[in-house]
């Protein structure tokens, strides 16, 4: 699927997060219990994923993969598209860690599946398993602890943002910058000859006012494929439910914006802060004449008529009269025409830096 897939539904998983002063989770695995701990059931899979390739040693990541497992069976919604295949990745990772504690999880999980996907994969992870005599894994009294090994006294700054380049390995990207401010999946696709297009689930951290980045993972190691820079202004007084999703719609990476769009027009995006950026970065960014830029402001123009905040009407009805790509005046039109009229009119701040100006964006 091209696009991330957002939890409409009651958040499944009911974990609490107590923090002690013996770590947990080292760096690397703090990143991927944040995709376990989702809303989105992509990120999710994508977590199972990381754990079926580095198939960690710590046993508290694990019970966190079967929580989720037991989660998702007793809360989640079933309806998902992408509930069967986001557990059946959980159940084969289980099953590779060959850990025995998981038997009797597994097998009281596997009654309750509802297609033959899910019936397979639960049955290649139980017989997987090793054999044990030791105490099983509980779902209904599971409390997980995590506590960094390194907490993050290592701050993101501009320099060191600078410094990560293409090809290096997340070891190193969280040696130089911490912990991410946000974690979660970037759909990459490509078109292959003799063969059509295929998808690609690859892991995204961002880094709120610097910008974000994309990693493959290549034989043993995540590594950087690409590194986005977020617009410059401030976004740091916004809401934190938001913020990540903000940071990525005011980048310059254009796969990234139409993606976050997307998102964001599905929750919907309200946040009045968050459209604010939005609407000014349509207005810096709006005499591009590139295409594809083109596009992912049109996308933007979209998040804004969505939010149903009269606010931004008369900004988007100015830009749809504006000599400039016809995409976006295009979209600024049909945005602005959506939106009720409003006595509040949001009035953009006057900014020579553009996008394209500043980009850094750096790929293979």
């Amino acid at each position: 699927m091209d696009t991330p897939q957002n939890e409409t539904a009651h958040r499944y998983l009911l974990m609490l997060f107590t923090f002690s002063a013996h770590a947990a989770f080292d760096s690397k695995e703090s990143v991927y219990a944040d995709l376990l701990n989702s809303n989105n059931l992509q990120n999710v899979k994508l977590g199972a994923k990381a754990l079926h390739h580095d198939l960690p040693d710590n046993v508290e990541l694990w019970d966190l993969a079967a929580f989720t497992i037991w989660s998702m069976n007793d809360n989640g919604d079933k309806s998902n598209p992408e509930f069967d295949d986001t557990i059946s990745w959980l159940a084969k990772a289980i099953g590779e860690s060959k850990q025995g504690r998981y038997q009797k999880l597994l097998n009281e999980q596997l009654k309750l599946a509802q297609s033959n996907k899910i019936k397979r994969y639960f049955k290649g992870a139980i017989k997987a398993l090793n054999t044990t005599e030791e105490l099983q894994f509980d779902a209904t009294n599971y409390t997980v602890q995590v506590a960094l090994s390194d907490p993050k006294h290592i701050r993101a700054t501009a320099e060191n943002f600078q410094r990560v380049k293409v090809g290096d390995t997340l070891e190193v990207v969280l040696s130089l910058l911490g912990q991410p401010d946000g974690v979660g999946q970037y759909i990459r696709s490509y078109s292959r000859p003799f063969i059509g297009r295929q998808t690609f689930q690859n892991l995204r951290l961002s880094y709120i006012n610097f910008g974000s980045m994309e990693l493959r993972y290549e034989q043993t190691h995540w590594l950087v494929d690409l590194k986005s820079k977020q617009t410059d202004a401030d976004i740091s007084a916004v809401s934190a439910d938001v913020r990540d999703l903000l940071s990525r719609l005011v980048s310059n990476d254009v796969t990234q914006i139409r993606s976050a769009a997307r998102e964001a027009i599905k929750l919907p995006l309200t946040d009045q802060a968050a459209l604010d950026h939005i609407a000014q970065y349509i207005w810096d960014n709006q005499d591009t004449q590139n295409d594809q830029f083109a596009d992912s402001l049109a996308w933007l123009c979209k998040v804004l008529s969505n939010s149903e905040n009269g606010r931004y009407k008369e900004i988007l009805a100015t830009i749809a009269q504006k000599p400039i790509h016809k995409k976006i005046t295009r979209y600024a039109a049909k945005s602005a025409k959506k939106l009720p009229i409003s006595a509040e009119h949001y009035t953009p701040a006057i900014n020579t830096k553009t996008a394209e100006s500043s980009k850094e964006t750096t790929s293979l």
